[in-house]
């Protein structure tokens, strides 16, 4: 190995007031080379000119290798890769889809995402707290859901192009005359009226319930009043000791004939092949006809895009909130129909400074340490 200064290829800008980055122990350790990735070809090109550099780690960030299909073996395998120095690759997201983790094993090449459900009890992250990402992403879920109950960006709309809130609430209603405000209109295709209504006492059903689906459930049932159920494999004792009003239901068929009681159902569930197209007819058609409000913050596959289209049409869906699409970047056509019917976030659930700045110090951080101990292990480590 080169016994030049080490250096860490950032293809991810960080946090640019970062105190680990800015940090004279940090500086003075390593070398920093900023690469923006466009295609393939530039980054072998790139990486060739920069052979010499002794690079041990290379930071992610959030898209980390997205922009040129991800990080594939014969990517990684291939001679100007410089895969003989790289100690490890640093992410800030939770996900890691697109890296090849068998190939990474094979180089030993260890690979640090970001998870804030536990503190690492090796960090040099000053005052790092704890489910930052469940809290944000929670607030996302409850915007949705708010918007589901009361539609508030409709009103929104309808009051700014009105511009008196007189008649805002009349062109909102669909009447002449006073609006008390709690009508929306007639539904095209459902021969009925929306109405505003309150989440307080009303059912939820959480299909996941992991450290985010925690801090989702809490806010509803703190925040909005709502009754608090919830869906995974196996009944979770400790939170059933903690919070004995929430719940549980298991999750497999029998969940099925219990769909109609739940004025809404929040998705919290990763994307696997179990997941897959979870929510589509034959689930849809179980559900709360005219009542249901469904957020998805898992991932867009989850939903059948077919099913979910035809239940808003037909009058199940009250209301569809994703921050989550199928075919990310891309919005698919079927979401952008009636705001008074969609809520849609750019997958921004835990988009905040604060999520930003941590995840960004807590890859300095595994970077700083593994360069200190090449057995370093962490929380977050996934290869």
């Amino acid at each position: 190995m080169s016994s030049k200064k080490e250096s860490i290829l950032f293809i991810a800008t960080p946090n640019e007031s970062s105190s680990i980055l800015k940090s004279p122990e940090f500086s003075s350790k390593f070398n920093i080379i900023n690469y923006t990735l466009n295609t393939i070809d530039n980054f072998l090109e790139f990486l060739k000119n920069h052979n010499g550099d002794n690079i041990v780690a290379i930071y992610g960030g959030y898209p980390a290798f997205s922009p040129i299909g991800g990080l594939t073996r014969s990517l990684l395998e291939h001679p100007h890769f410089p895969k003989h120095t790289l100690k490890c690759i640093v992410l800030c997201s939770r996900g890691y889809n697109g890296i090849d983790l068998e190939a990474l094993k094979d180089h030993g090449i260890k690979l640090f995402n970001y998870q804030d459900d536990e503190i690492d009890e090796n960090t040099i992250v000053k005052d790092f707290k704890k489910g930052l990402v469940g809290n944000d992403v929670a607030d996302c879920v409850m915007w949705h859901l708010l918007e589901g109950f009361r539609k508030f960006s409709y009103q929104q709309r309808v009051t700014r192009e009105s511009k008196d809130t007189l008649t805002a609430r009349s062109n909102t209603c669909g009447k002449p005359g006073y609006a008390f405000g709690h009508e929306l209109g007639q539904m095209i295709n459902r021969n009925s009226t929306l109405y505003t209504e309150s989440p307080r006492g009303k059912k939820c059903l959480i299909l996941g319930l992991g450290s985010i689906g925690k801090q989702i459930a809490y806010k509803i049932d703190h925040g909005l009043g709502m009754e608090v159920h919830y869906s995974k494999r196996t009944e979770d004792i400790e939170i059933t000791q903690m919070y004995p009003n929430w719940t549980y239901h298991p999750f497999n068929d029998t969940l099925l004939e219990k769909l109609d009681m739940f004025h809404s159902i929040v998705i919290s569930l990763p994307g696997t092949p179990e997941t897959h197209h979870l929510i589509n007819e034959k689930f849809l058609s179980h559900c709360k006809a005219g009542e249901l409000i469904l957020v998805n913050i898992g991932r867009g596959n989850i939903l059948e895009l077919s099913a979910v289209k035809n239940a808003i049409n037909e009058g199940i869906i009250r209301h569809l909130g994703v921050d989550v699409f199928y075919n990310e970047p891309t919005i698919d056509n079927d979401i952008l129909i009636d705001d008074r019917l969609t809520t849609i976030t750019p997958h921004i659930g835990s988009s905040t400074k604060d999520v930003f700045s941590q995840s960004c110090d807590n890859a300095l951080s595994n970077i700083f340490n593994i360069s200190l101990d090449q057995n370093f292990t962490s929380y977050s480590r996934i290869v």
